[in-house]
C-alpha cells in the first residue's frame, strides 16, 4: 500500500506540475492543476499514514486531515517535510515524564527542629541589624525578613534597634513589636469581655484556658518586660488556677504552671505543678528537661544526672549535646559545678 499510494501520488503531482507548466494559464488549466494536485496530496497523505508510528495514528481522521492540508498547501515539499518528520520521530522519541524519576526511601521523620533565626542566614540578619555600617536599604530588608519570625528569636535584636540612630529602623522596629504584642492583647480582651457575660462552667474553663494561654505566649516571645512581665505573669497563673478550679484533669495547664513558676523561681510551686501534671497523664519525655532544672535548683545533682542518663540525648528534648555528656559522666565533682546547670530545655 505504501508503494502504490505513493508512486499514484507521486504521478498525480508529476502531472499537476507538466500541466501548469505547458496547458497554458486560463482558468480550466488551473483548474485541473488544482485537482490533480489534491489527488496527489490525498495519496501522499493515506501513505504517509500508513506508515507512522502506532502513537501517532489515532485519531486517524484528524492524522489524514493534517497531512492532507500539510500536502496540499505545501506541494512537494510537505510530503519531504512529513517524512522526515516521521524518521525523526522514530528515531528520536520524546522523552517521557517518568523517564526522569525513580523511587527513593521516604526520609526519616525527625521532631527536632532547627532555633529560629539561628544557622548562617540568622546569622547574617543580626549581623546586617547590628551594624551601622550596613547600607540603610539593606538594614531594612533584613528587618523586613525579620518581622515574620517568632519574637524570642527576634526580639533581642528588635529592641536593641529602638534605640538606632536611624528614625527609619527604629521605628519599623517598634512597629514590629507593637504589633505582635497588640494582636495578643486583642484577643485577651475579647476573652475576657466573654468572660464577664458567661456563666456555663465548659464555657468558662475553654475561655480561662485561653486567656491563660495568650498570656504564656506574651511572655514566651518575650513581648513584655518589667512590670508587664511581672502582671502577665500574675494573670495568667491566676486564669490557669481559675479553670483549674473548674476542672483540674488539664495537664497542659499544669505543665504551662511548671514552666511559669520555675521562670518565677518559685521552686515549691514548680514542684507541685509538676506532679499535678504527671498525675494527669503528662508525657514525662516532655517533663524531663524541667525534673532535671527542678532537680539541680533543690541540689540533687545525683539526680540530676539519672535524669540526664535517662533523657539519652533525645534531640526531640534539647539541643545541647555538651550539657548531656557533662551530667551523663561528670560524676566527680557535679555538687561544685554550678556553671552545668541544666539549661537545656526548651
Amino acid at each position: 500500500m505504501l508503494y502504490k499510494f505513493s508512486f499514484a501520488g507521486l504521478g498525480f503531482e508529476v502531472a499537476s506540475i507538466a500541466l501548469l507548466l505547458h496547458g497554458g494559464n486560463d482558468l480550466a488549466v488551473l483548474g485541473g492543476y488544482l485537482l490533480l494536485h489534491m489527488a496527489s496530496s490525498a495519496l501522499f497523505a493515506l501513505a504517509i499514514a500508513s506508515v507512522a508510528p502506532e502513537r501517532y495514528r489515532q485519531p486517524r481522521t484528524w492524522l489524514l486531515v493534517y497531512l492532507f492540508f500539510f500536502n496540499f498547501f505545501i506541494p512537494v515539499g510537505g510530503a519531504l517535510c512529513a517524512v522526515v518528520a516521521l524518521l525523526v520521530a522514530v528515531f528520536w522519541p520524546k522523552d517521557h515524564a517518568e523517564d526522569h524519576f525513580d523511587t527513593s526511601q521516604a526520609p526519616a521523620f525527625v521532631t527536632a527542629r532547627r532555633r529560629e533565626g539561628s544557622g548562617f542566614s540568622g546569622n547574617r540578619v543580626r549581623a546586617q541589624l547590628g551594624s551601622v555600617a550596613t547600607p540603610l536599604d539593606k538594614r531594612l530588608n533584613a528587618l523586613v525578613a525579620i518581622q515574620s519570625t517568632p519574637t524570642r528569636a527576634s526580639g533581642a535584636s528588635l529592641r536593641n534597634l529602638l534605640a538606632d540612630p536611624a528614625d527609619d529602623v527604629r521605628l519599623l522596629a517598634y512597629g514590629i513589636l507593637d504589633g505582635k504584642e497588640k494582636k495578643i492583647t486583642q484577643r485577651i480582651v475579647d476573652a475576657r469581655n466573654q468572660l464577664k457575660t458567661t456563666t456555663d462552667a465548659p464555657t468558662l474553663l475553654v475561655l480561662h484556658q485561653q486567656v491563660a494561654e495568650l498570656y504564656q505566649e506574651l511572655i514566651y516571645q518575650n513581648l513584655v518586660q518589667g512590670d508587664l512581665l511581672q502582671y502577665s505573669c500574675t494573670q495568667m497563673r491566676e486564669h490557669a488556677h481559675a479553670a483549674l478550679a473548674i476542672d483540674e484533669a488539664q495537664p497542659t495547664l499544669w505543665f504551662m504552671l511548671v514552666r511559669l513558676e520555675l521562670m518565677s523561681g518559685d521552686i515549691a510551686a514548680a514542684r507541685l505543678a509538676q506532679q499535678r501534671a504527671q498525675d494527669h497523664g503528662f508525657s514525662r519525655v516532655r517533663l524531663l528537661p524541667y525534673l532535671a532544672e527542678l532537680s539541680y535548683l533543690e541540689h540533687d545533682y545525683e539526680q540530676v544526672r539519672k535524669l540526664f542518663i535517662e533523657m539519652a540525648f533525645d534531640a526531640s528534648v534539647s539541643s545541647n549535646p555538651q550539657l548531656h555528656r557533662f551530667w551523663r559522666h561528670g560524676r566527680r565533682t557535679i555538687a561544685n559545678r554550678p556553671e552545668a546547670s541544666p539549661g537545656g530545655r526548651p
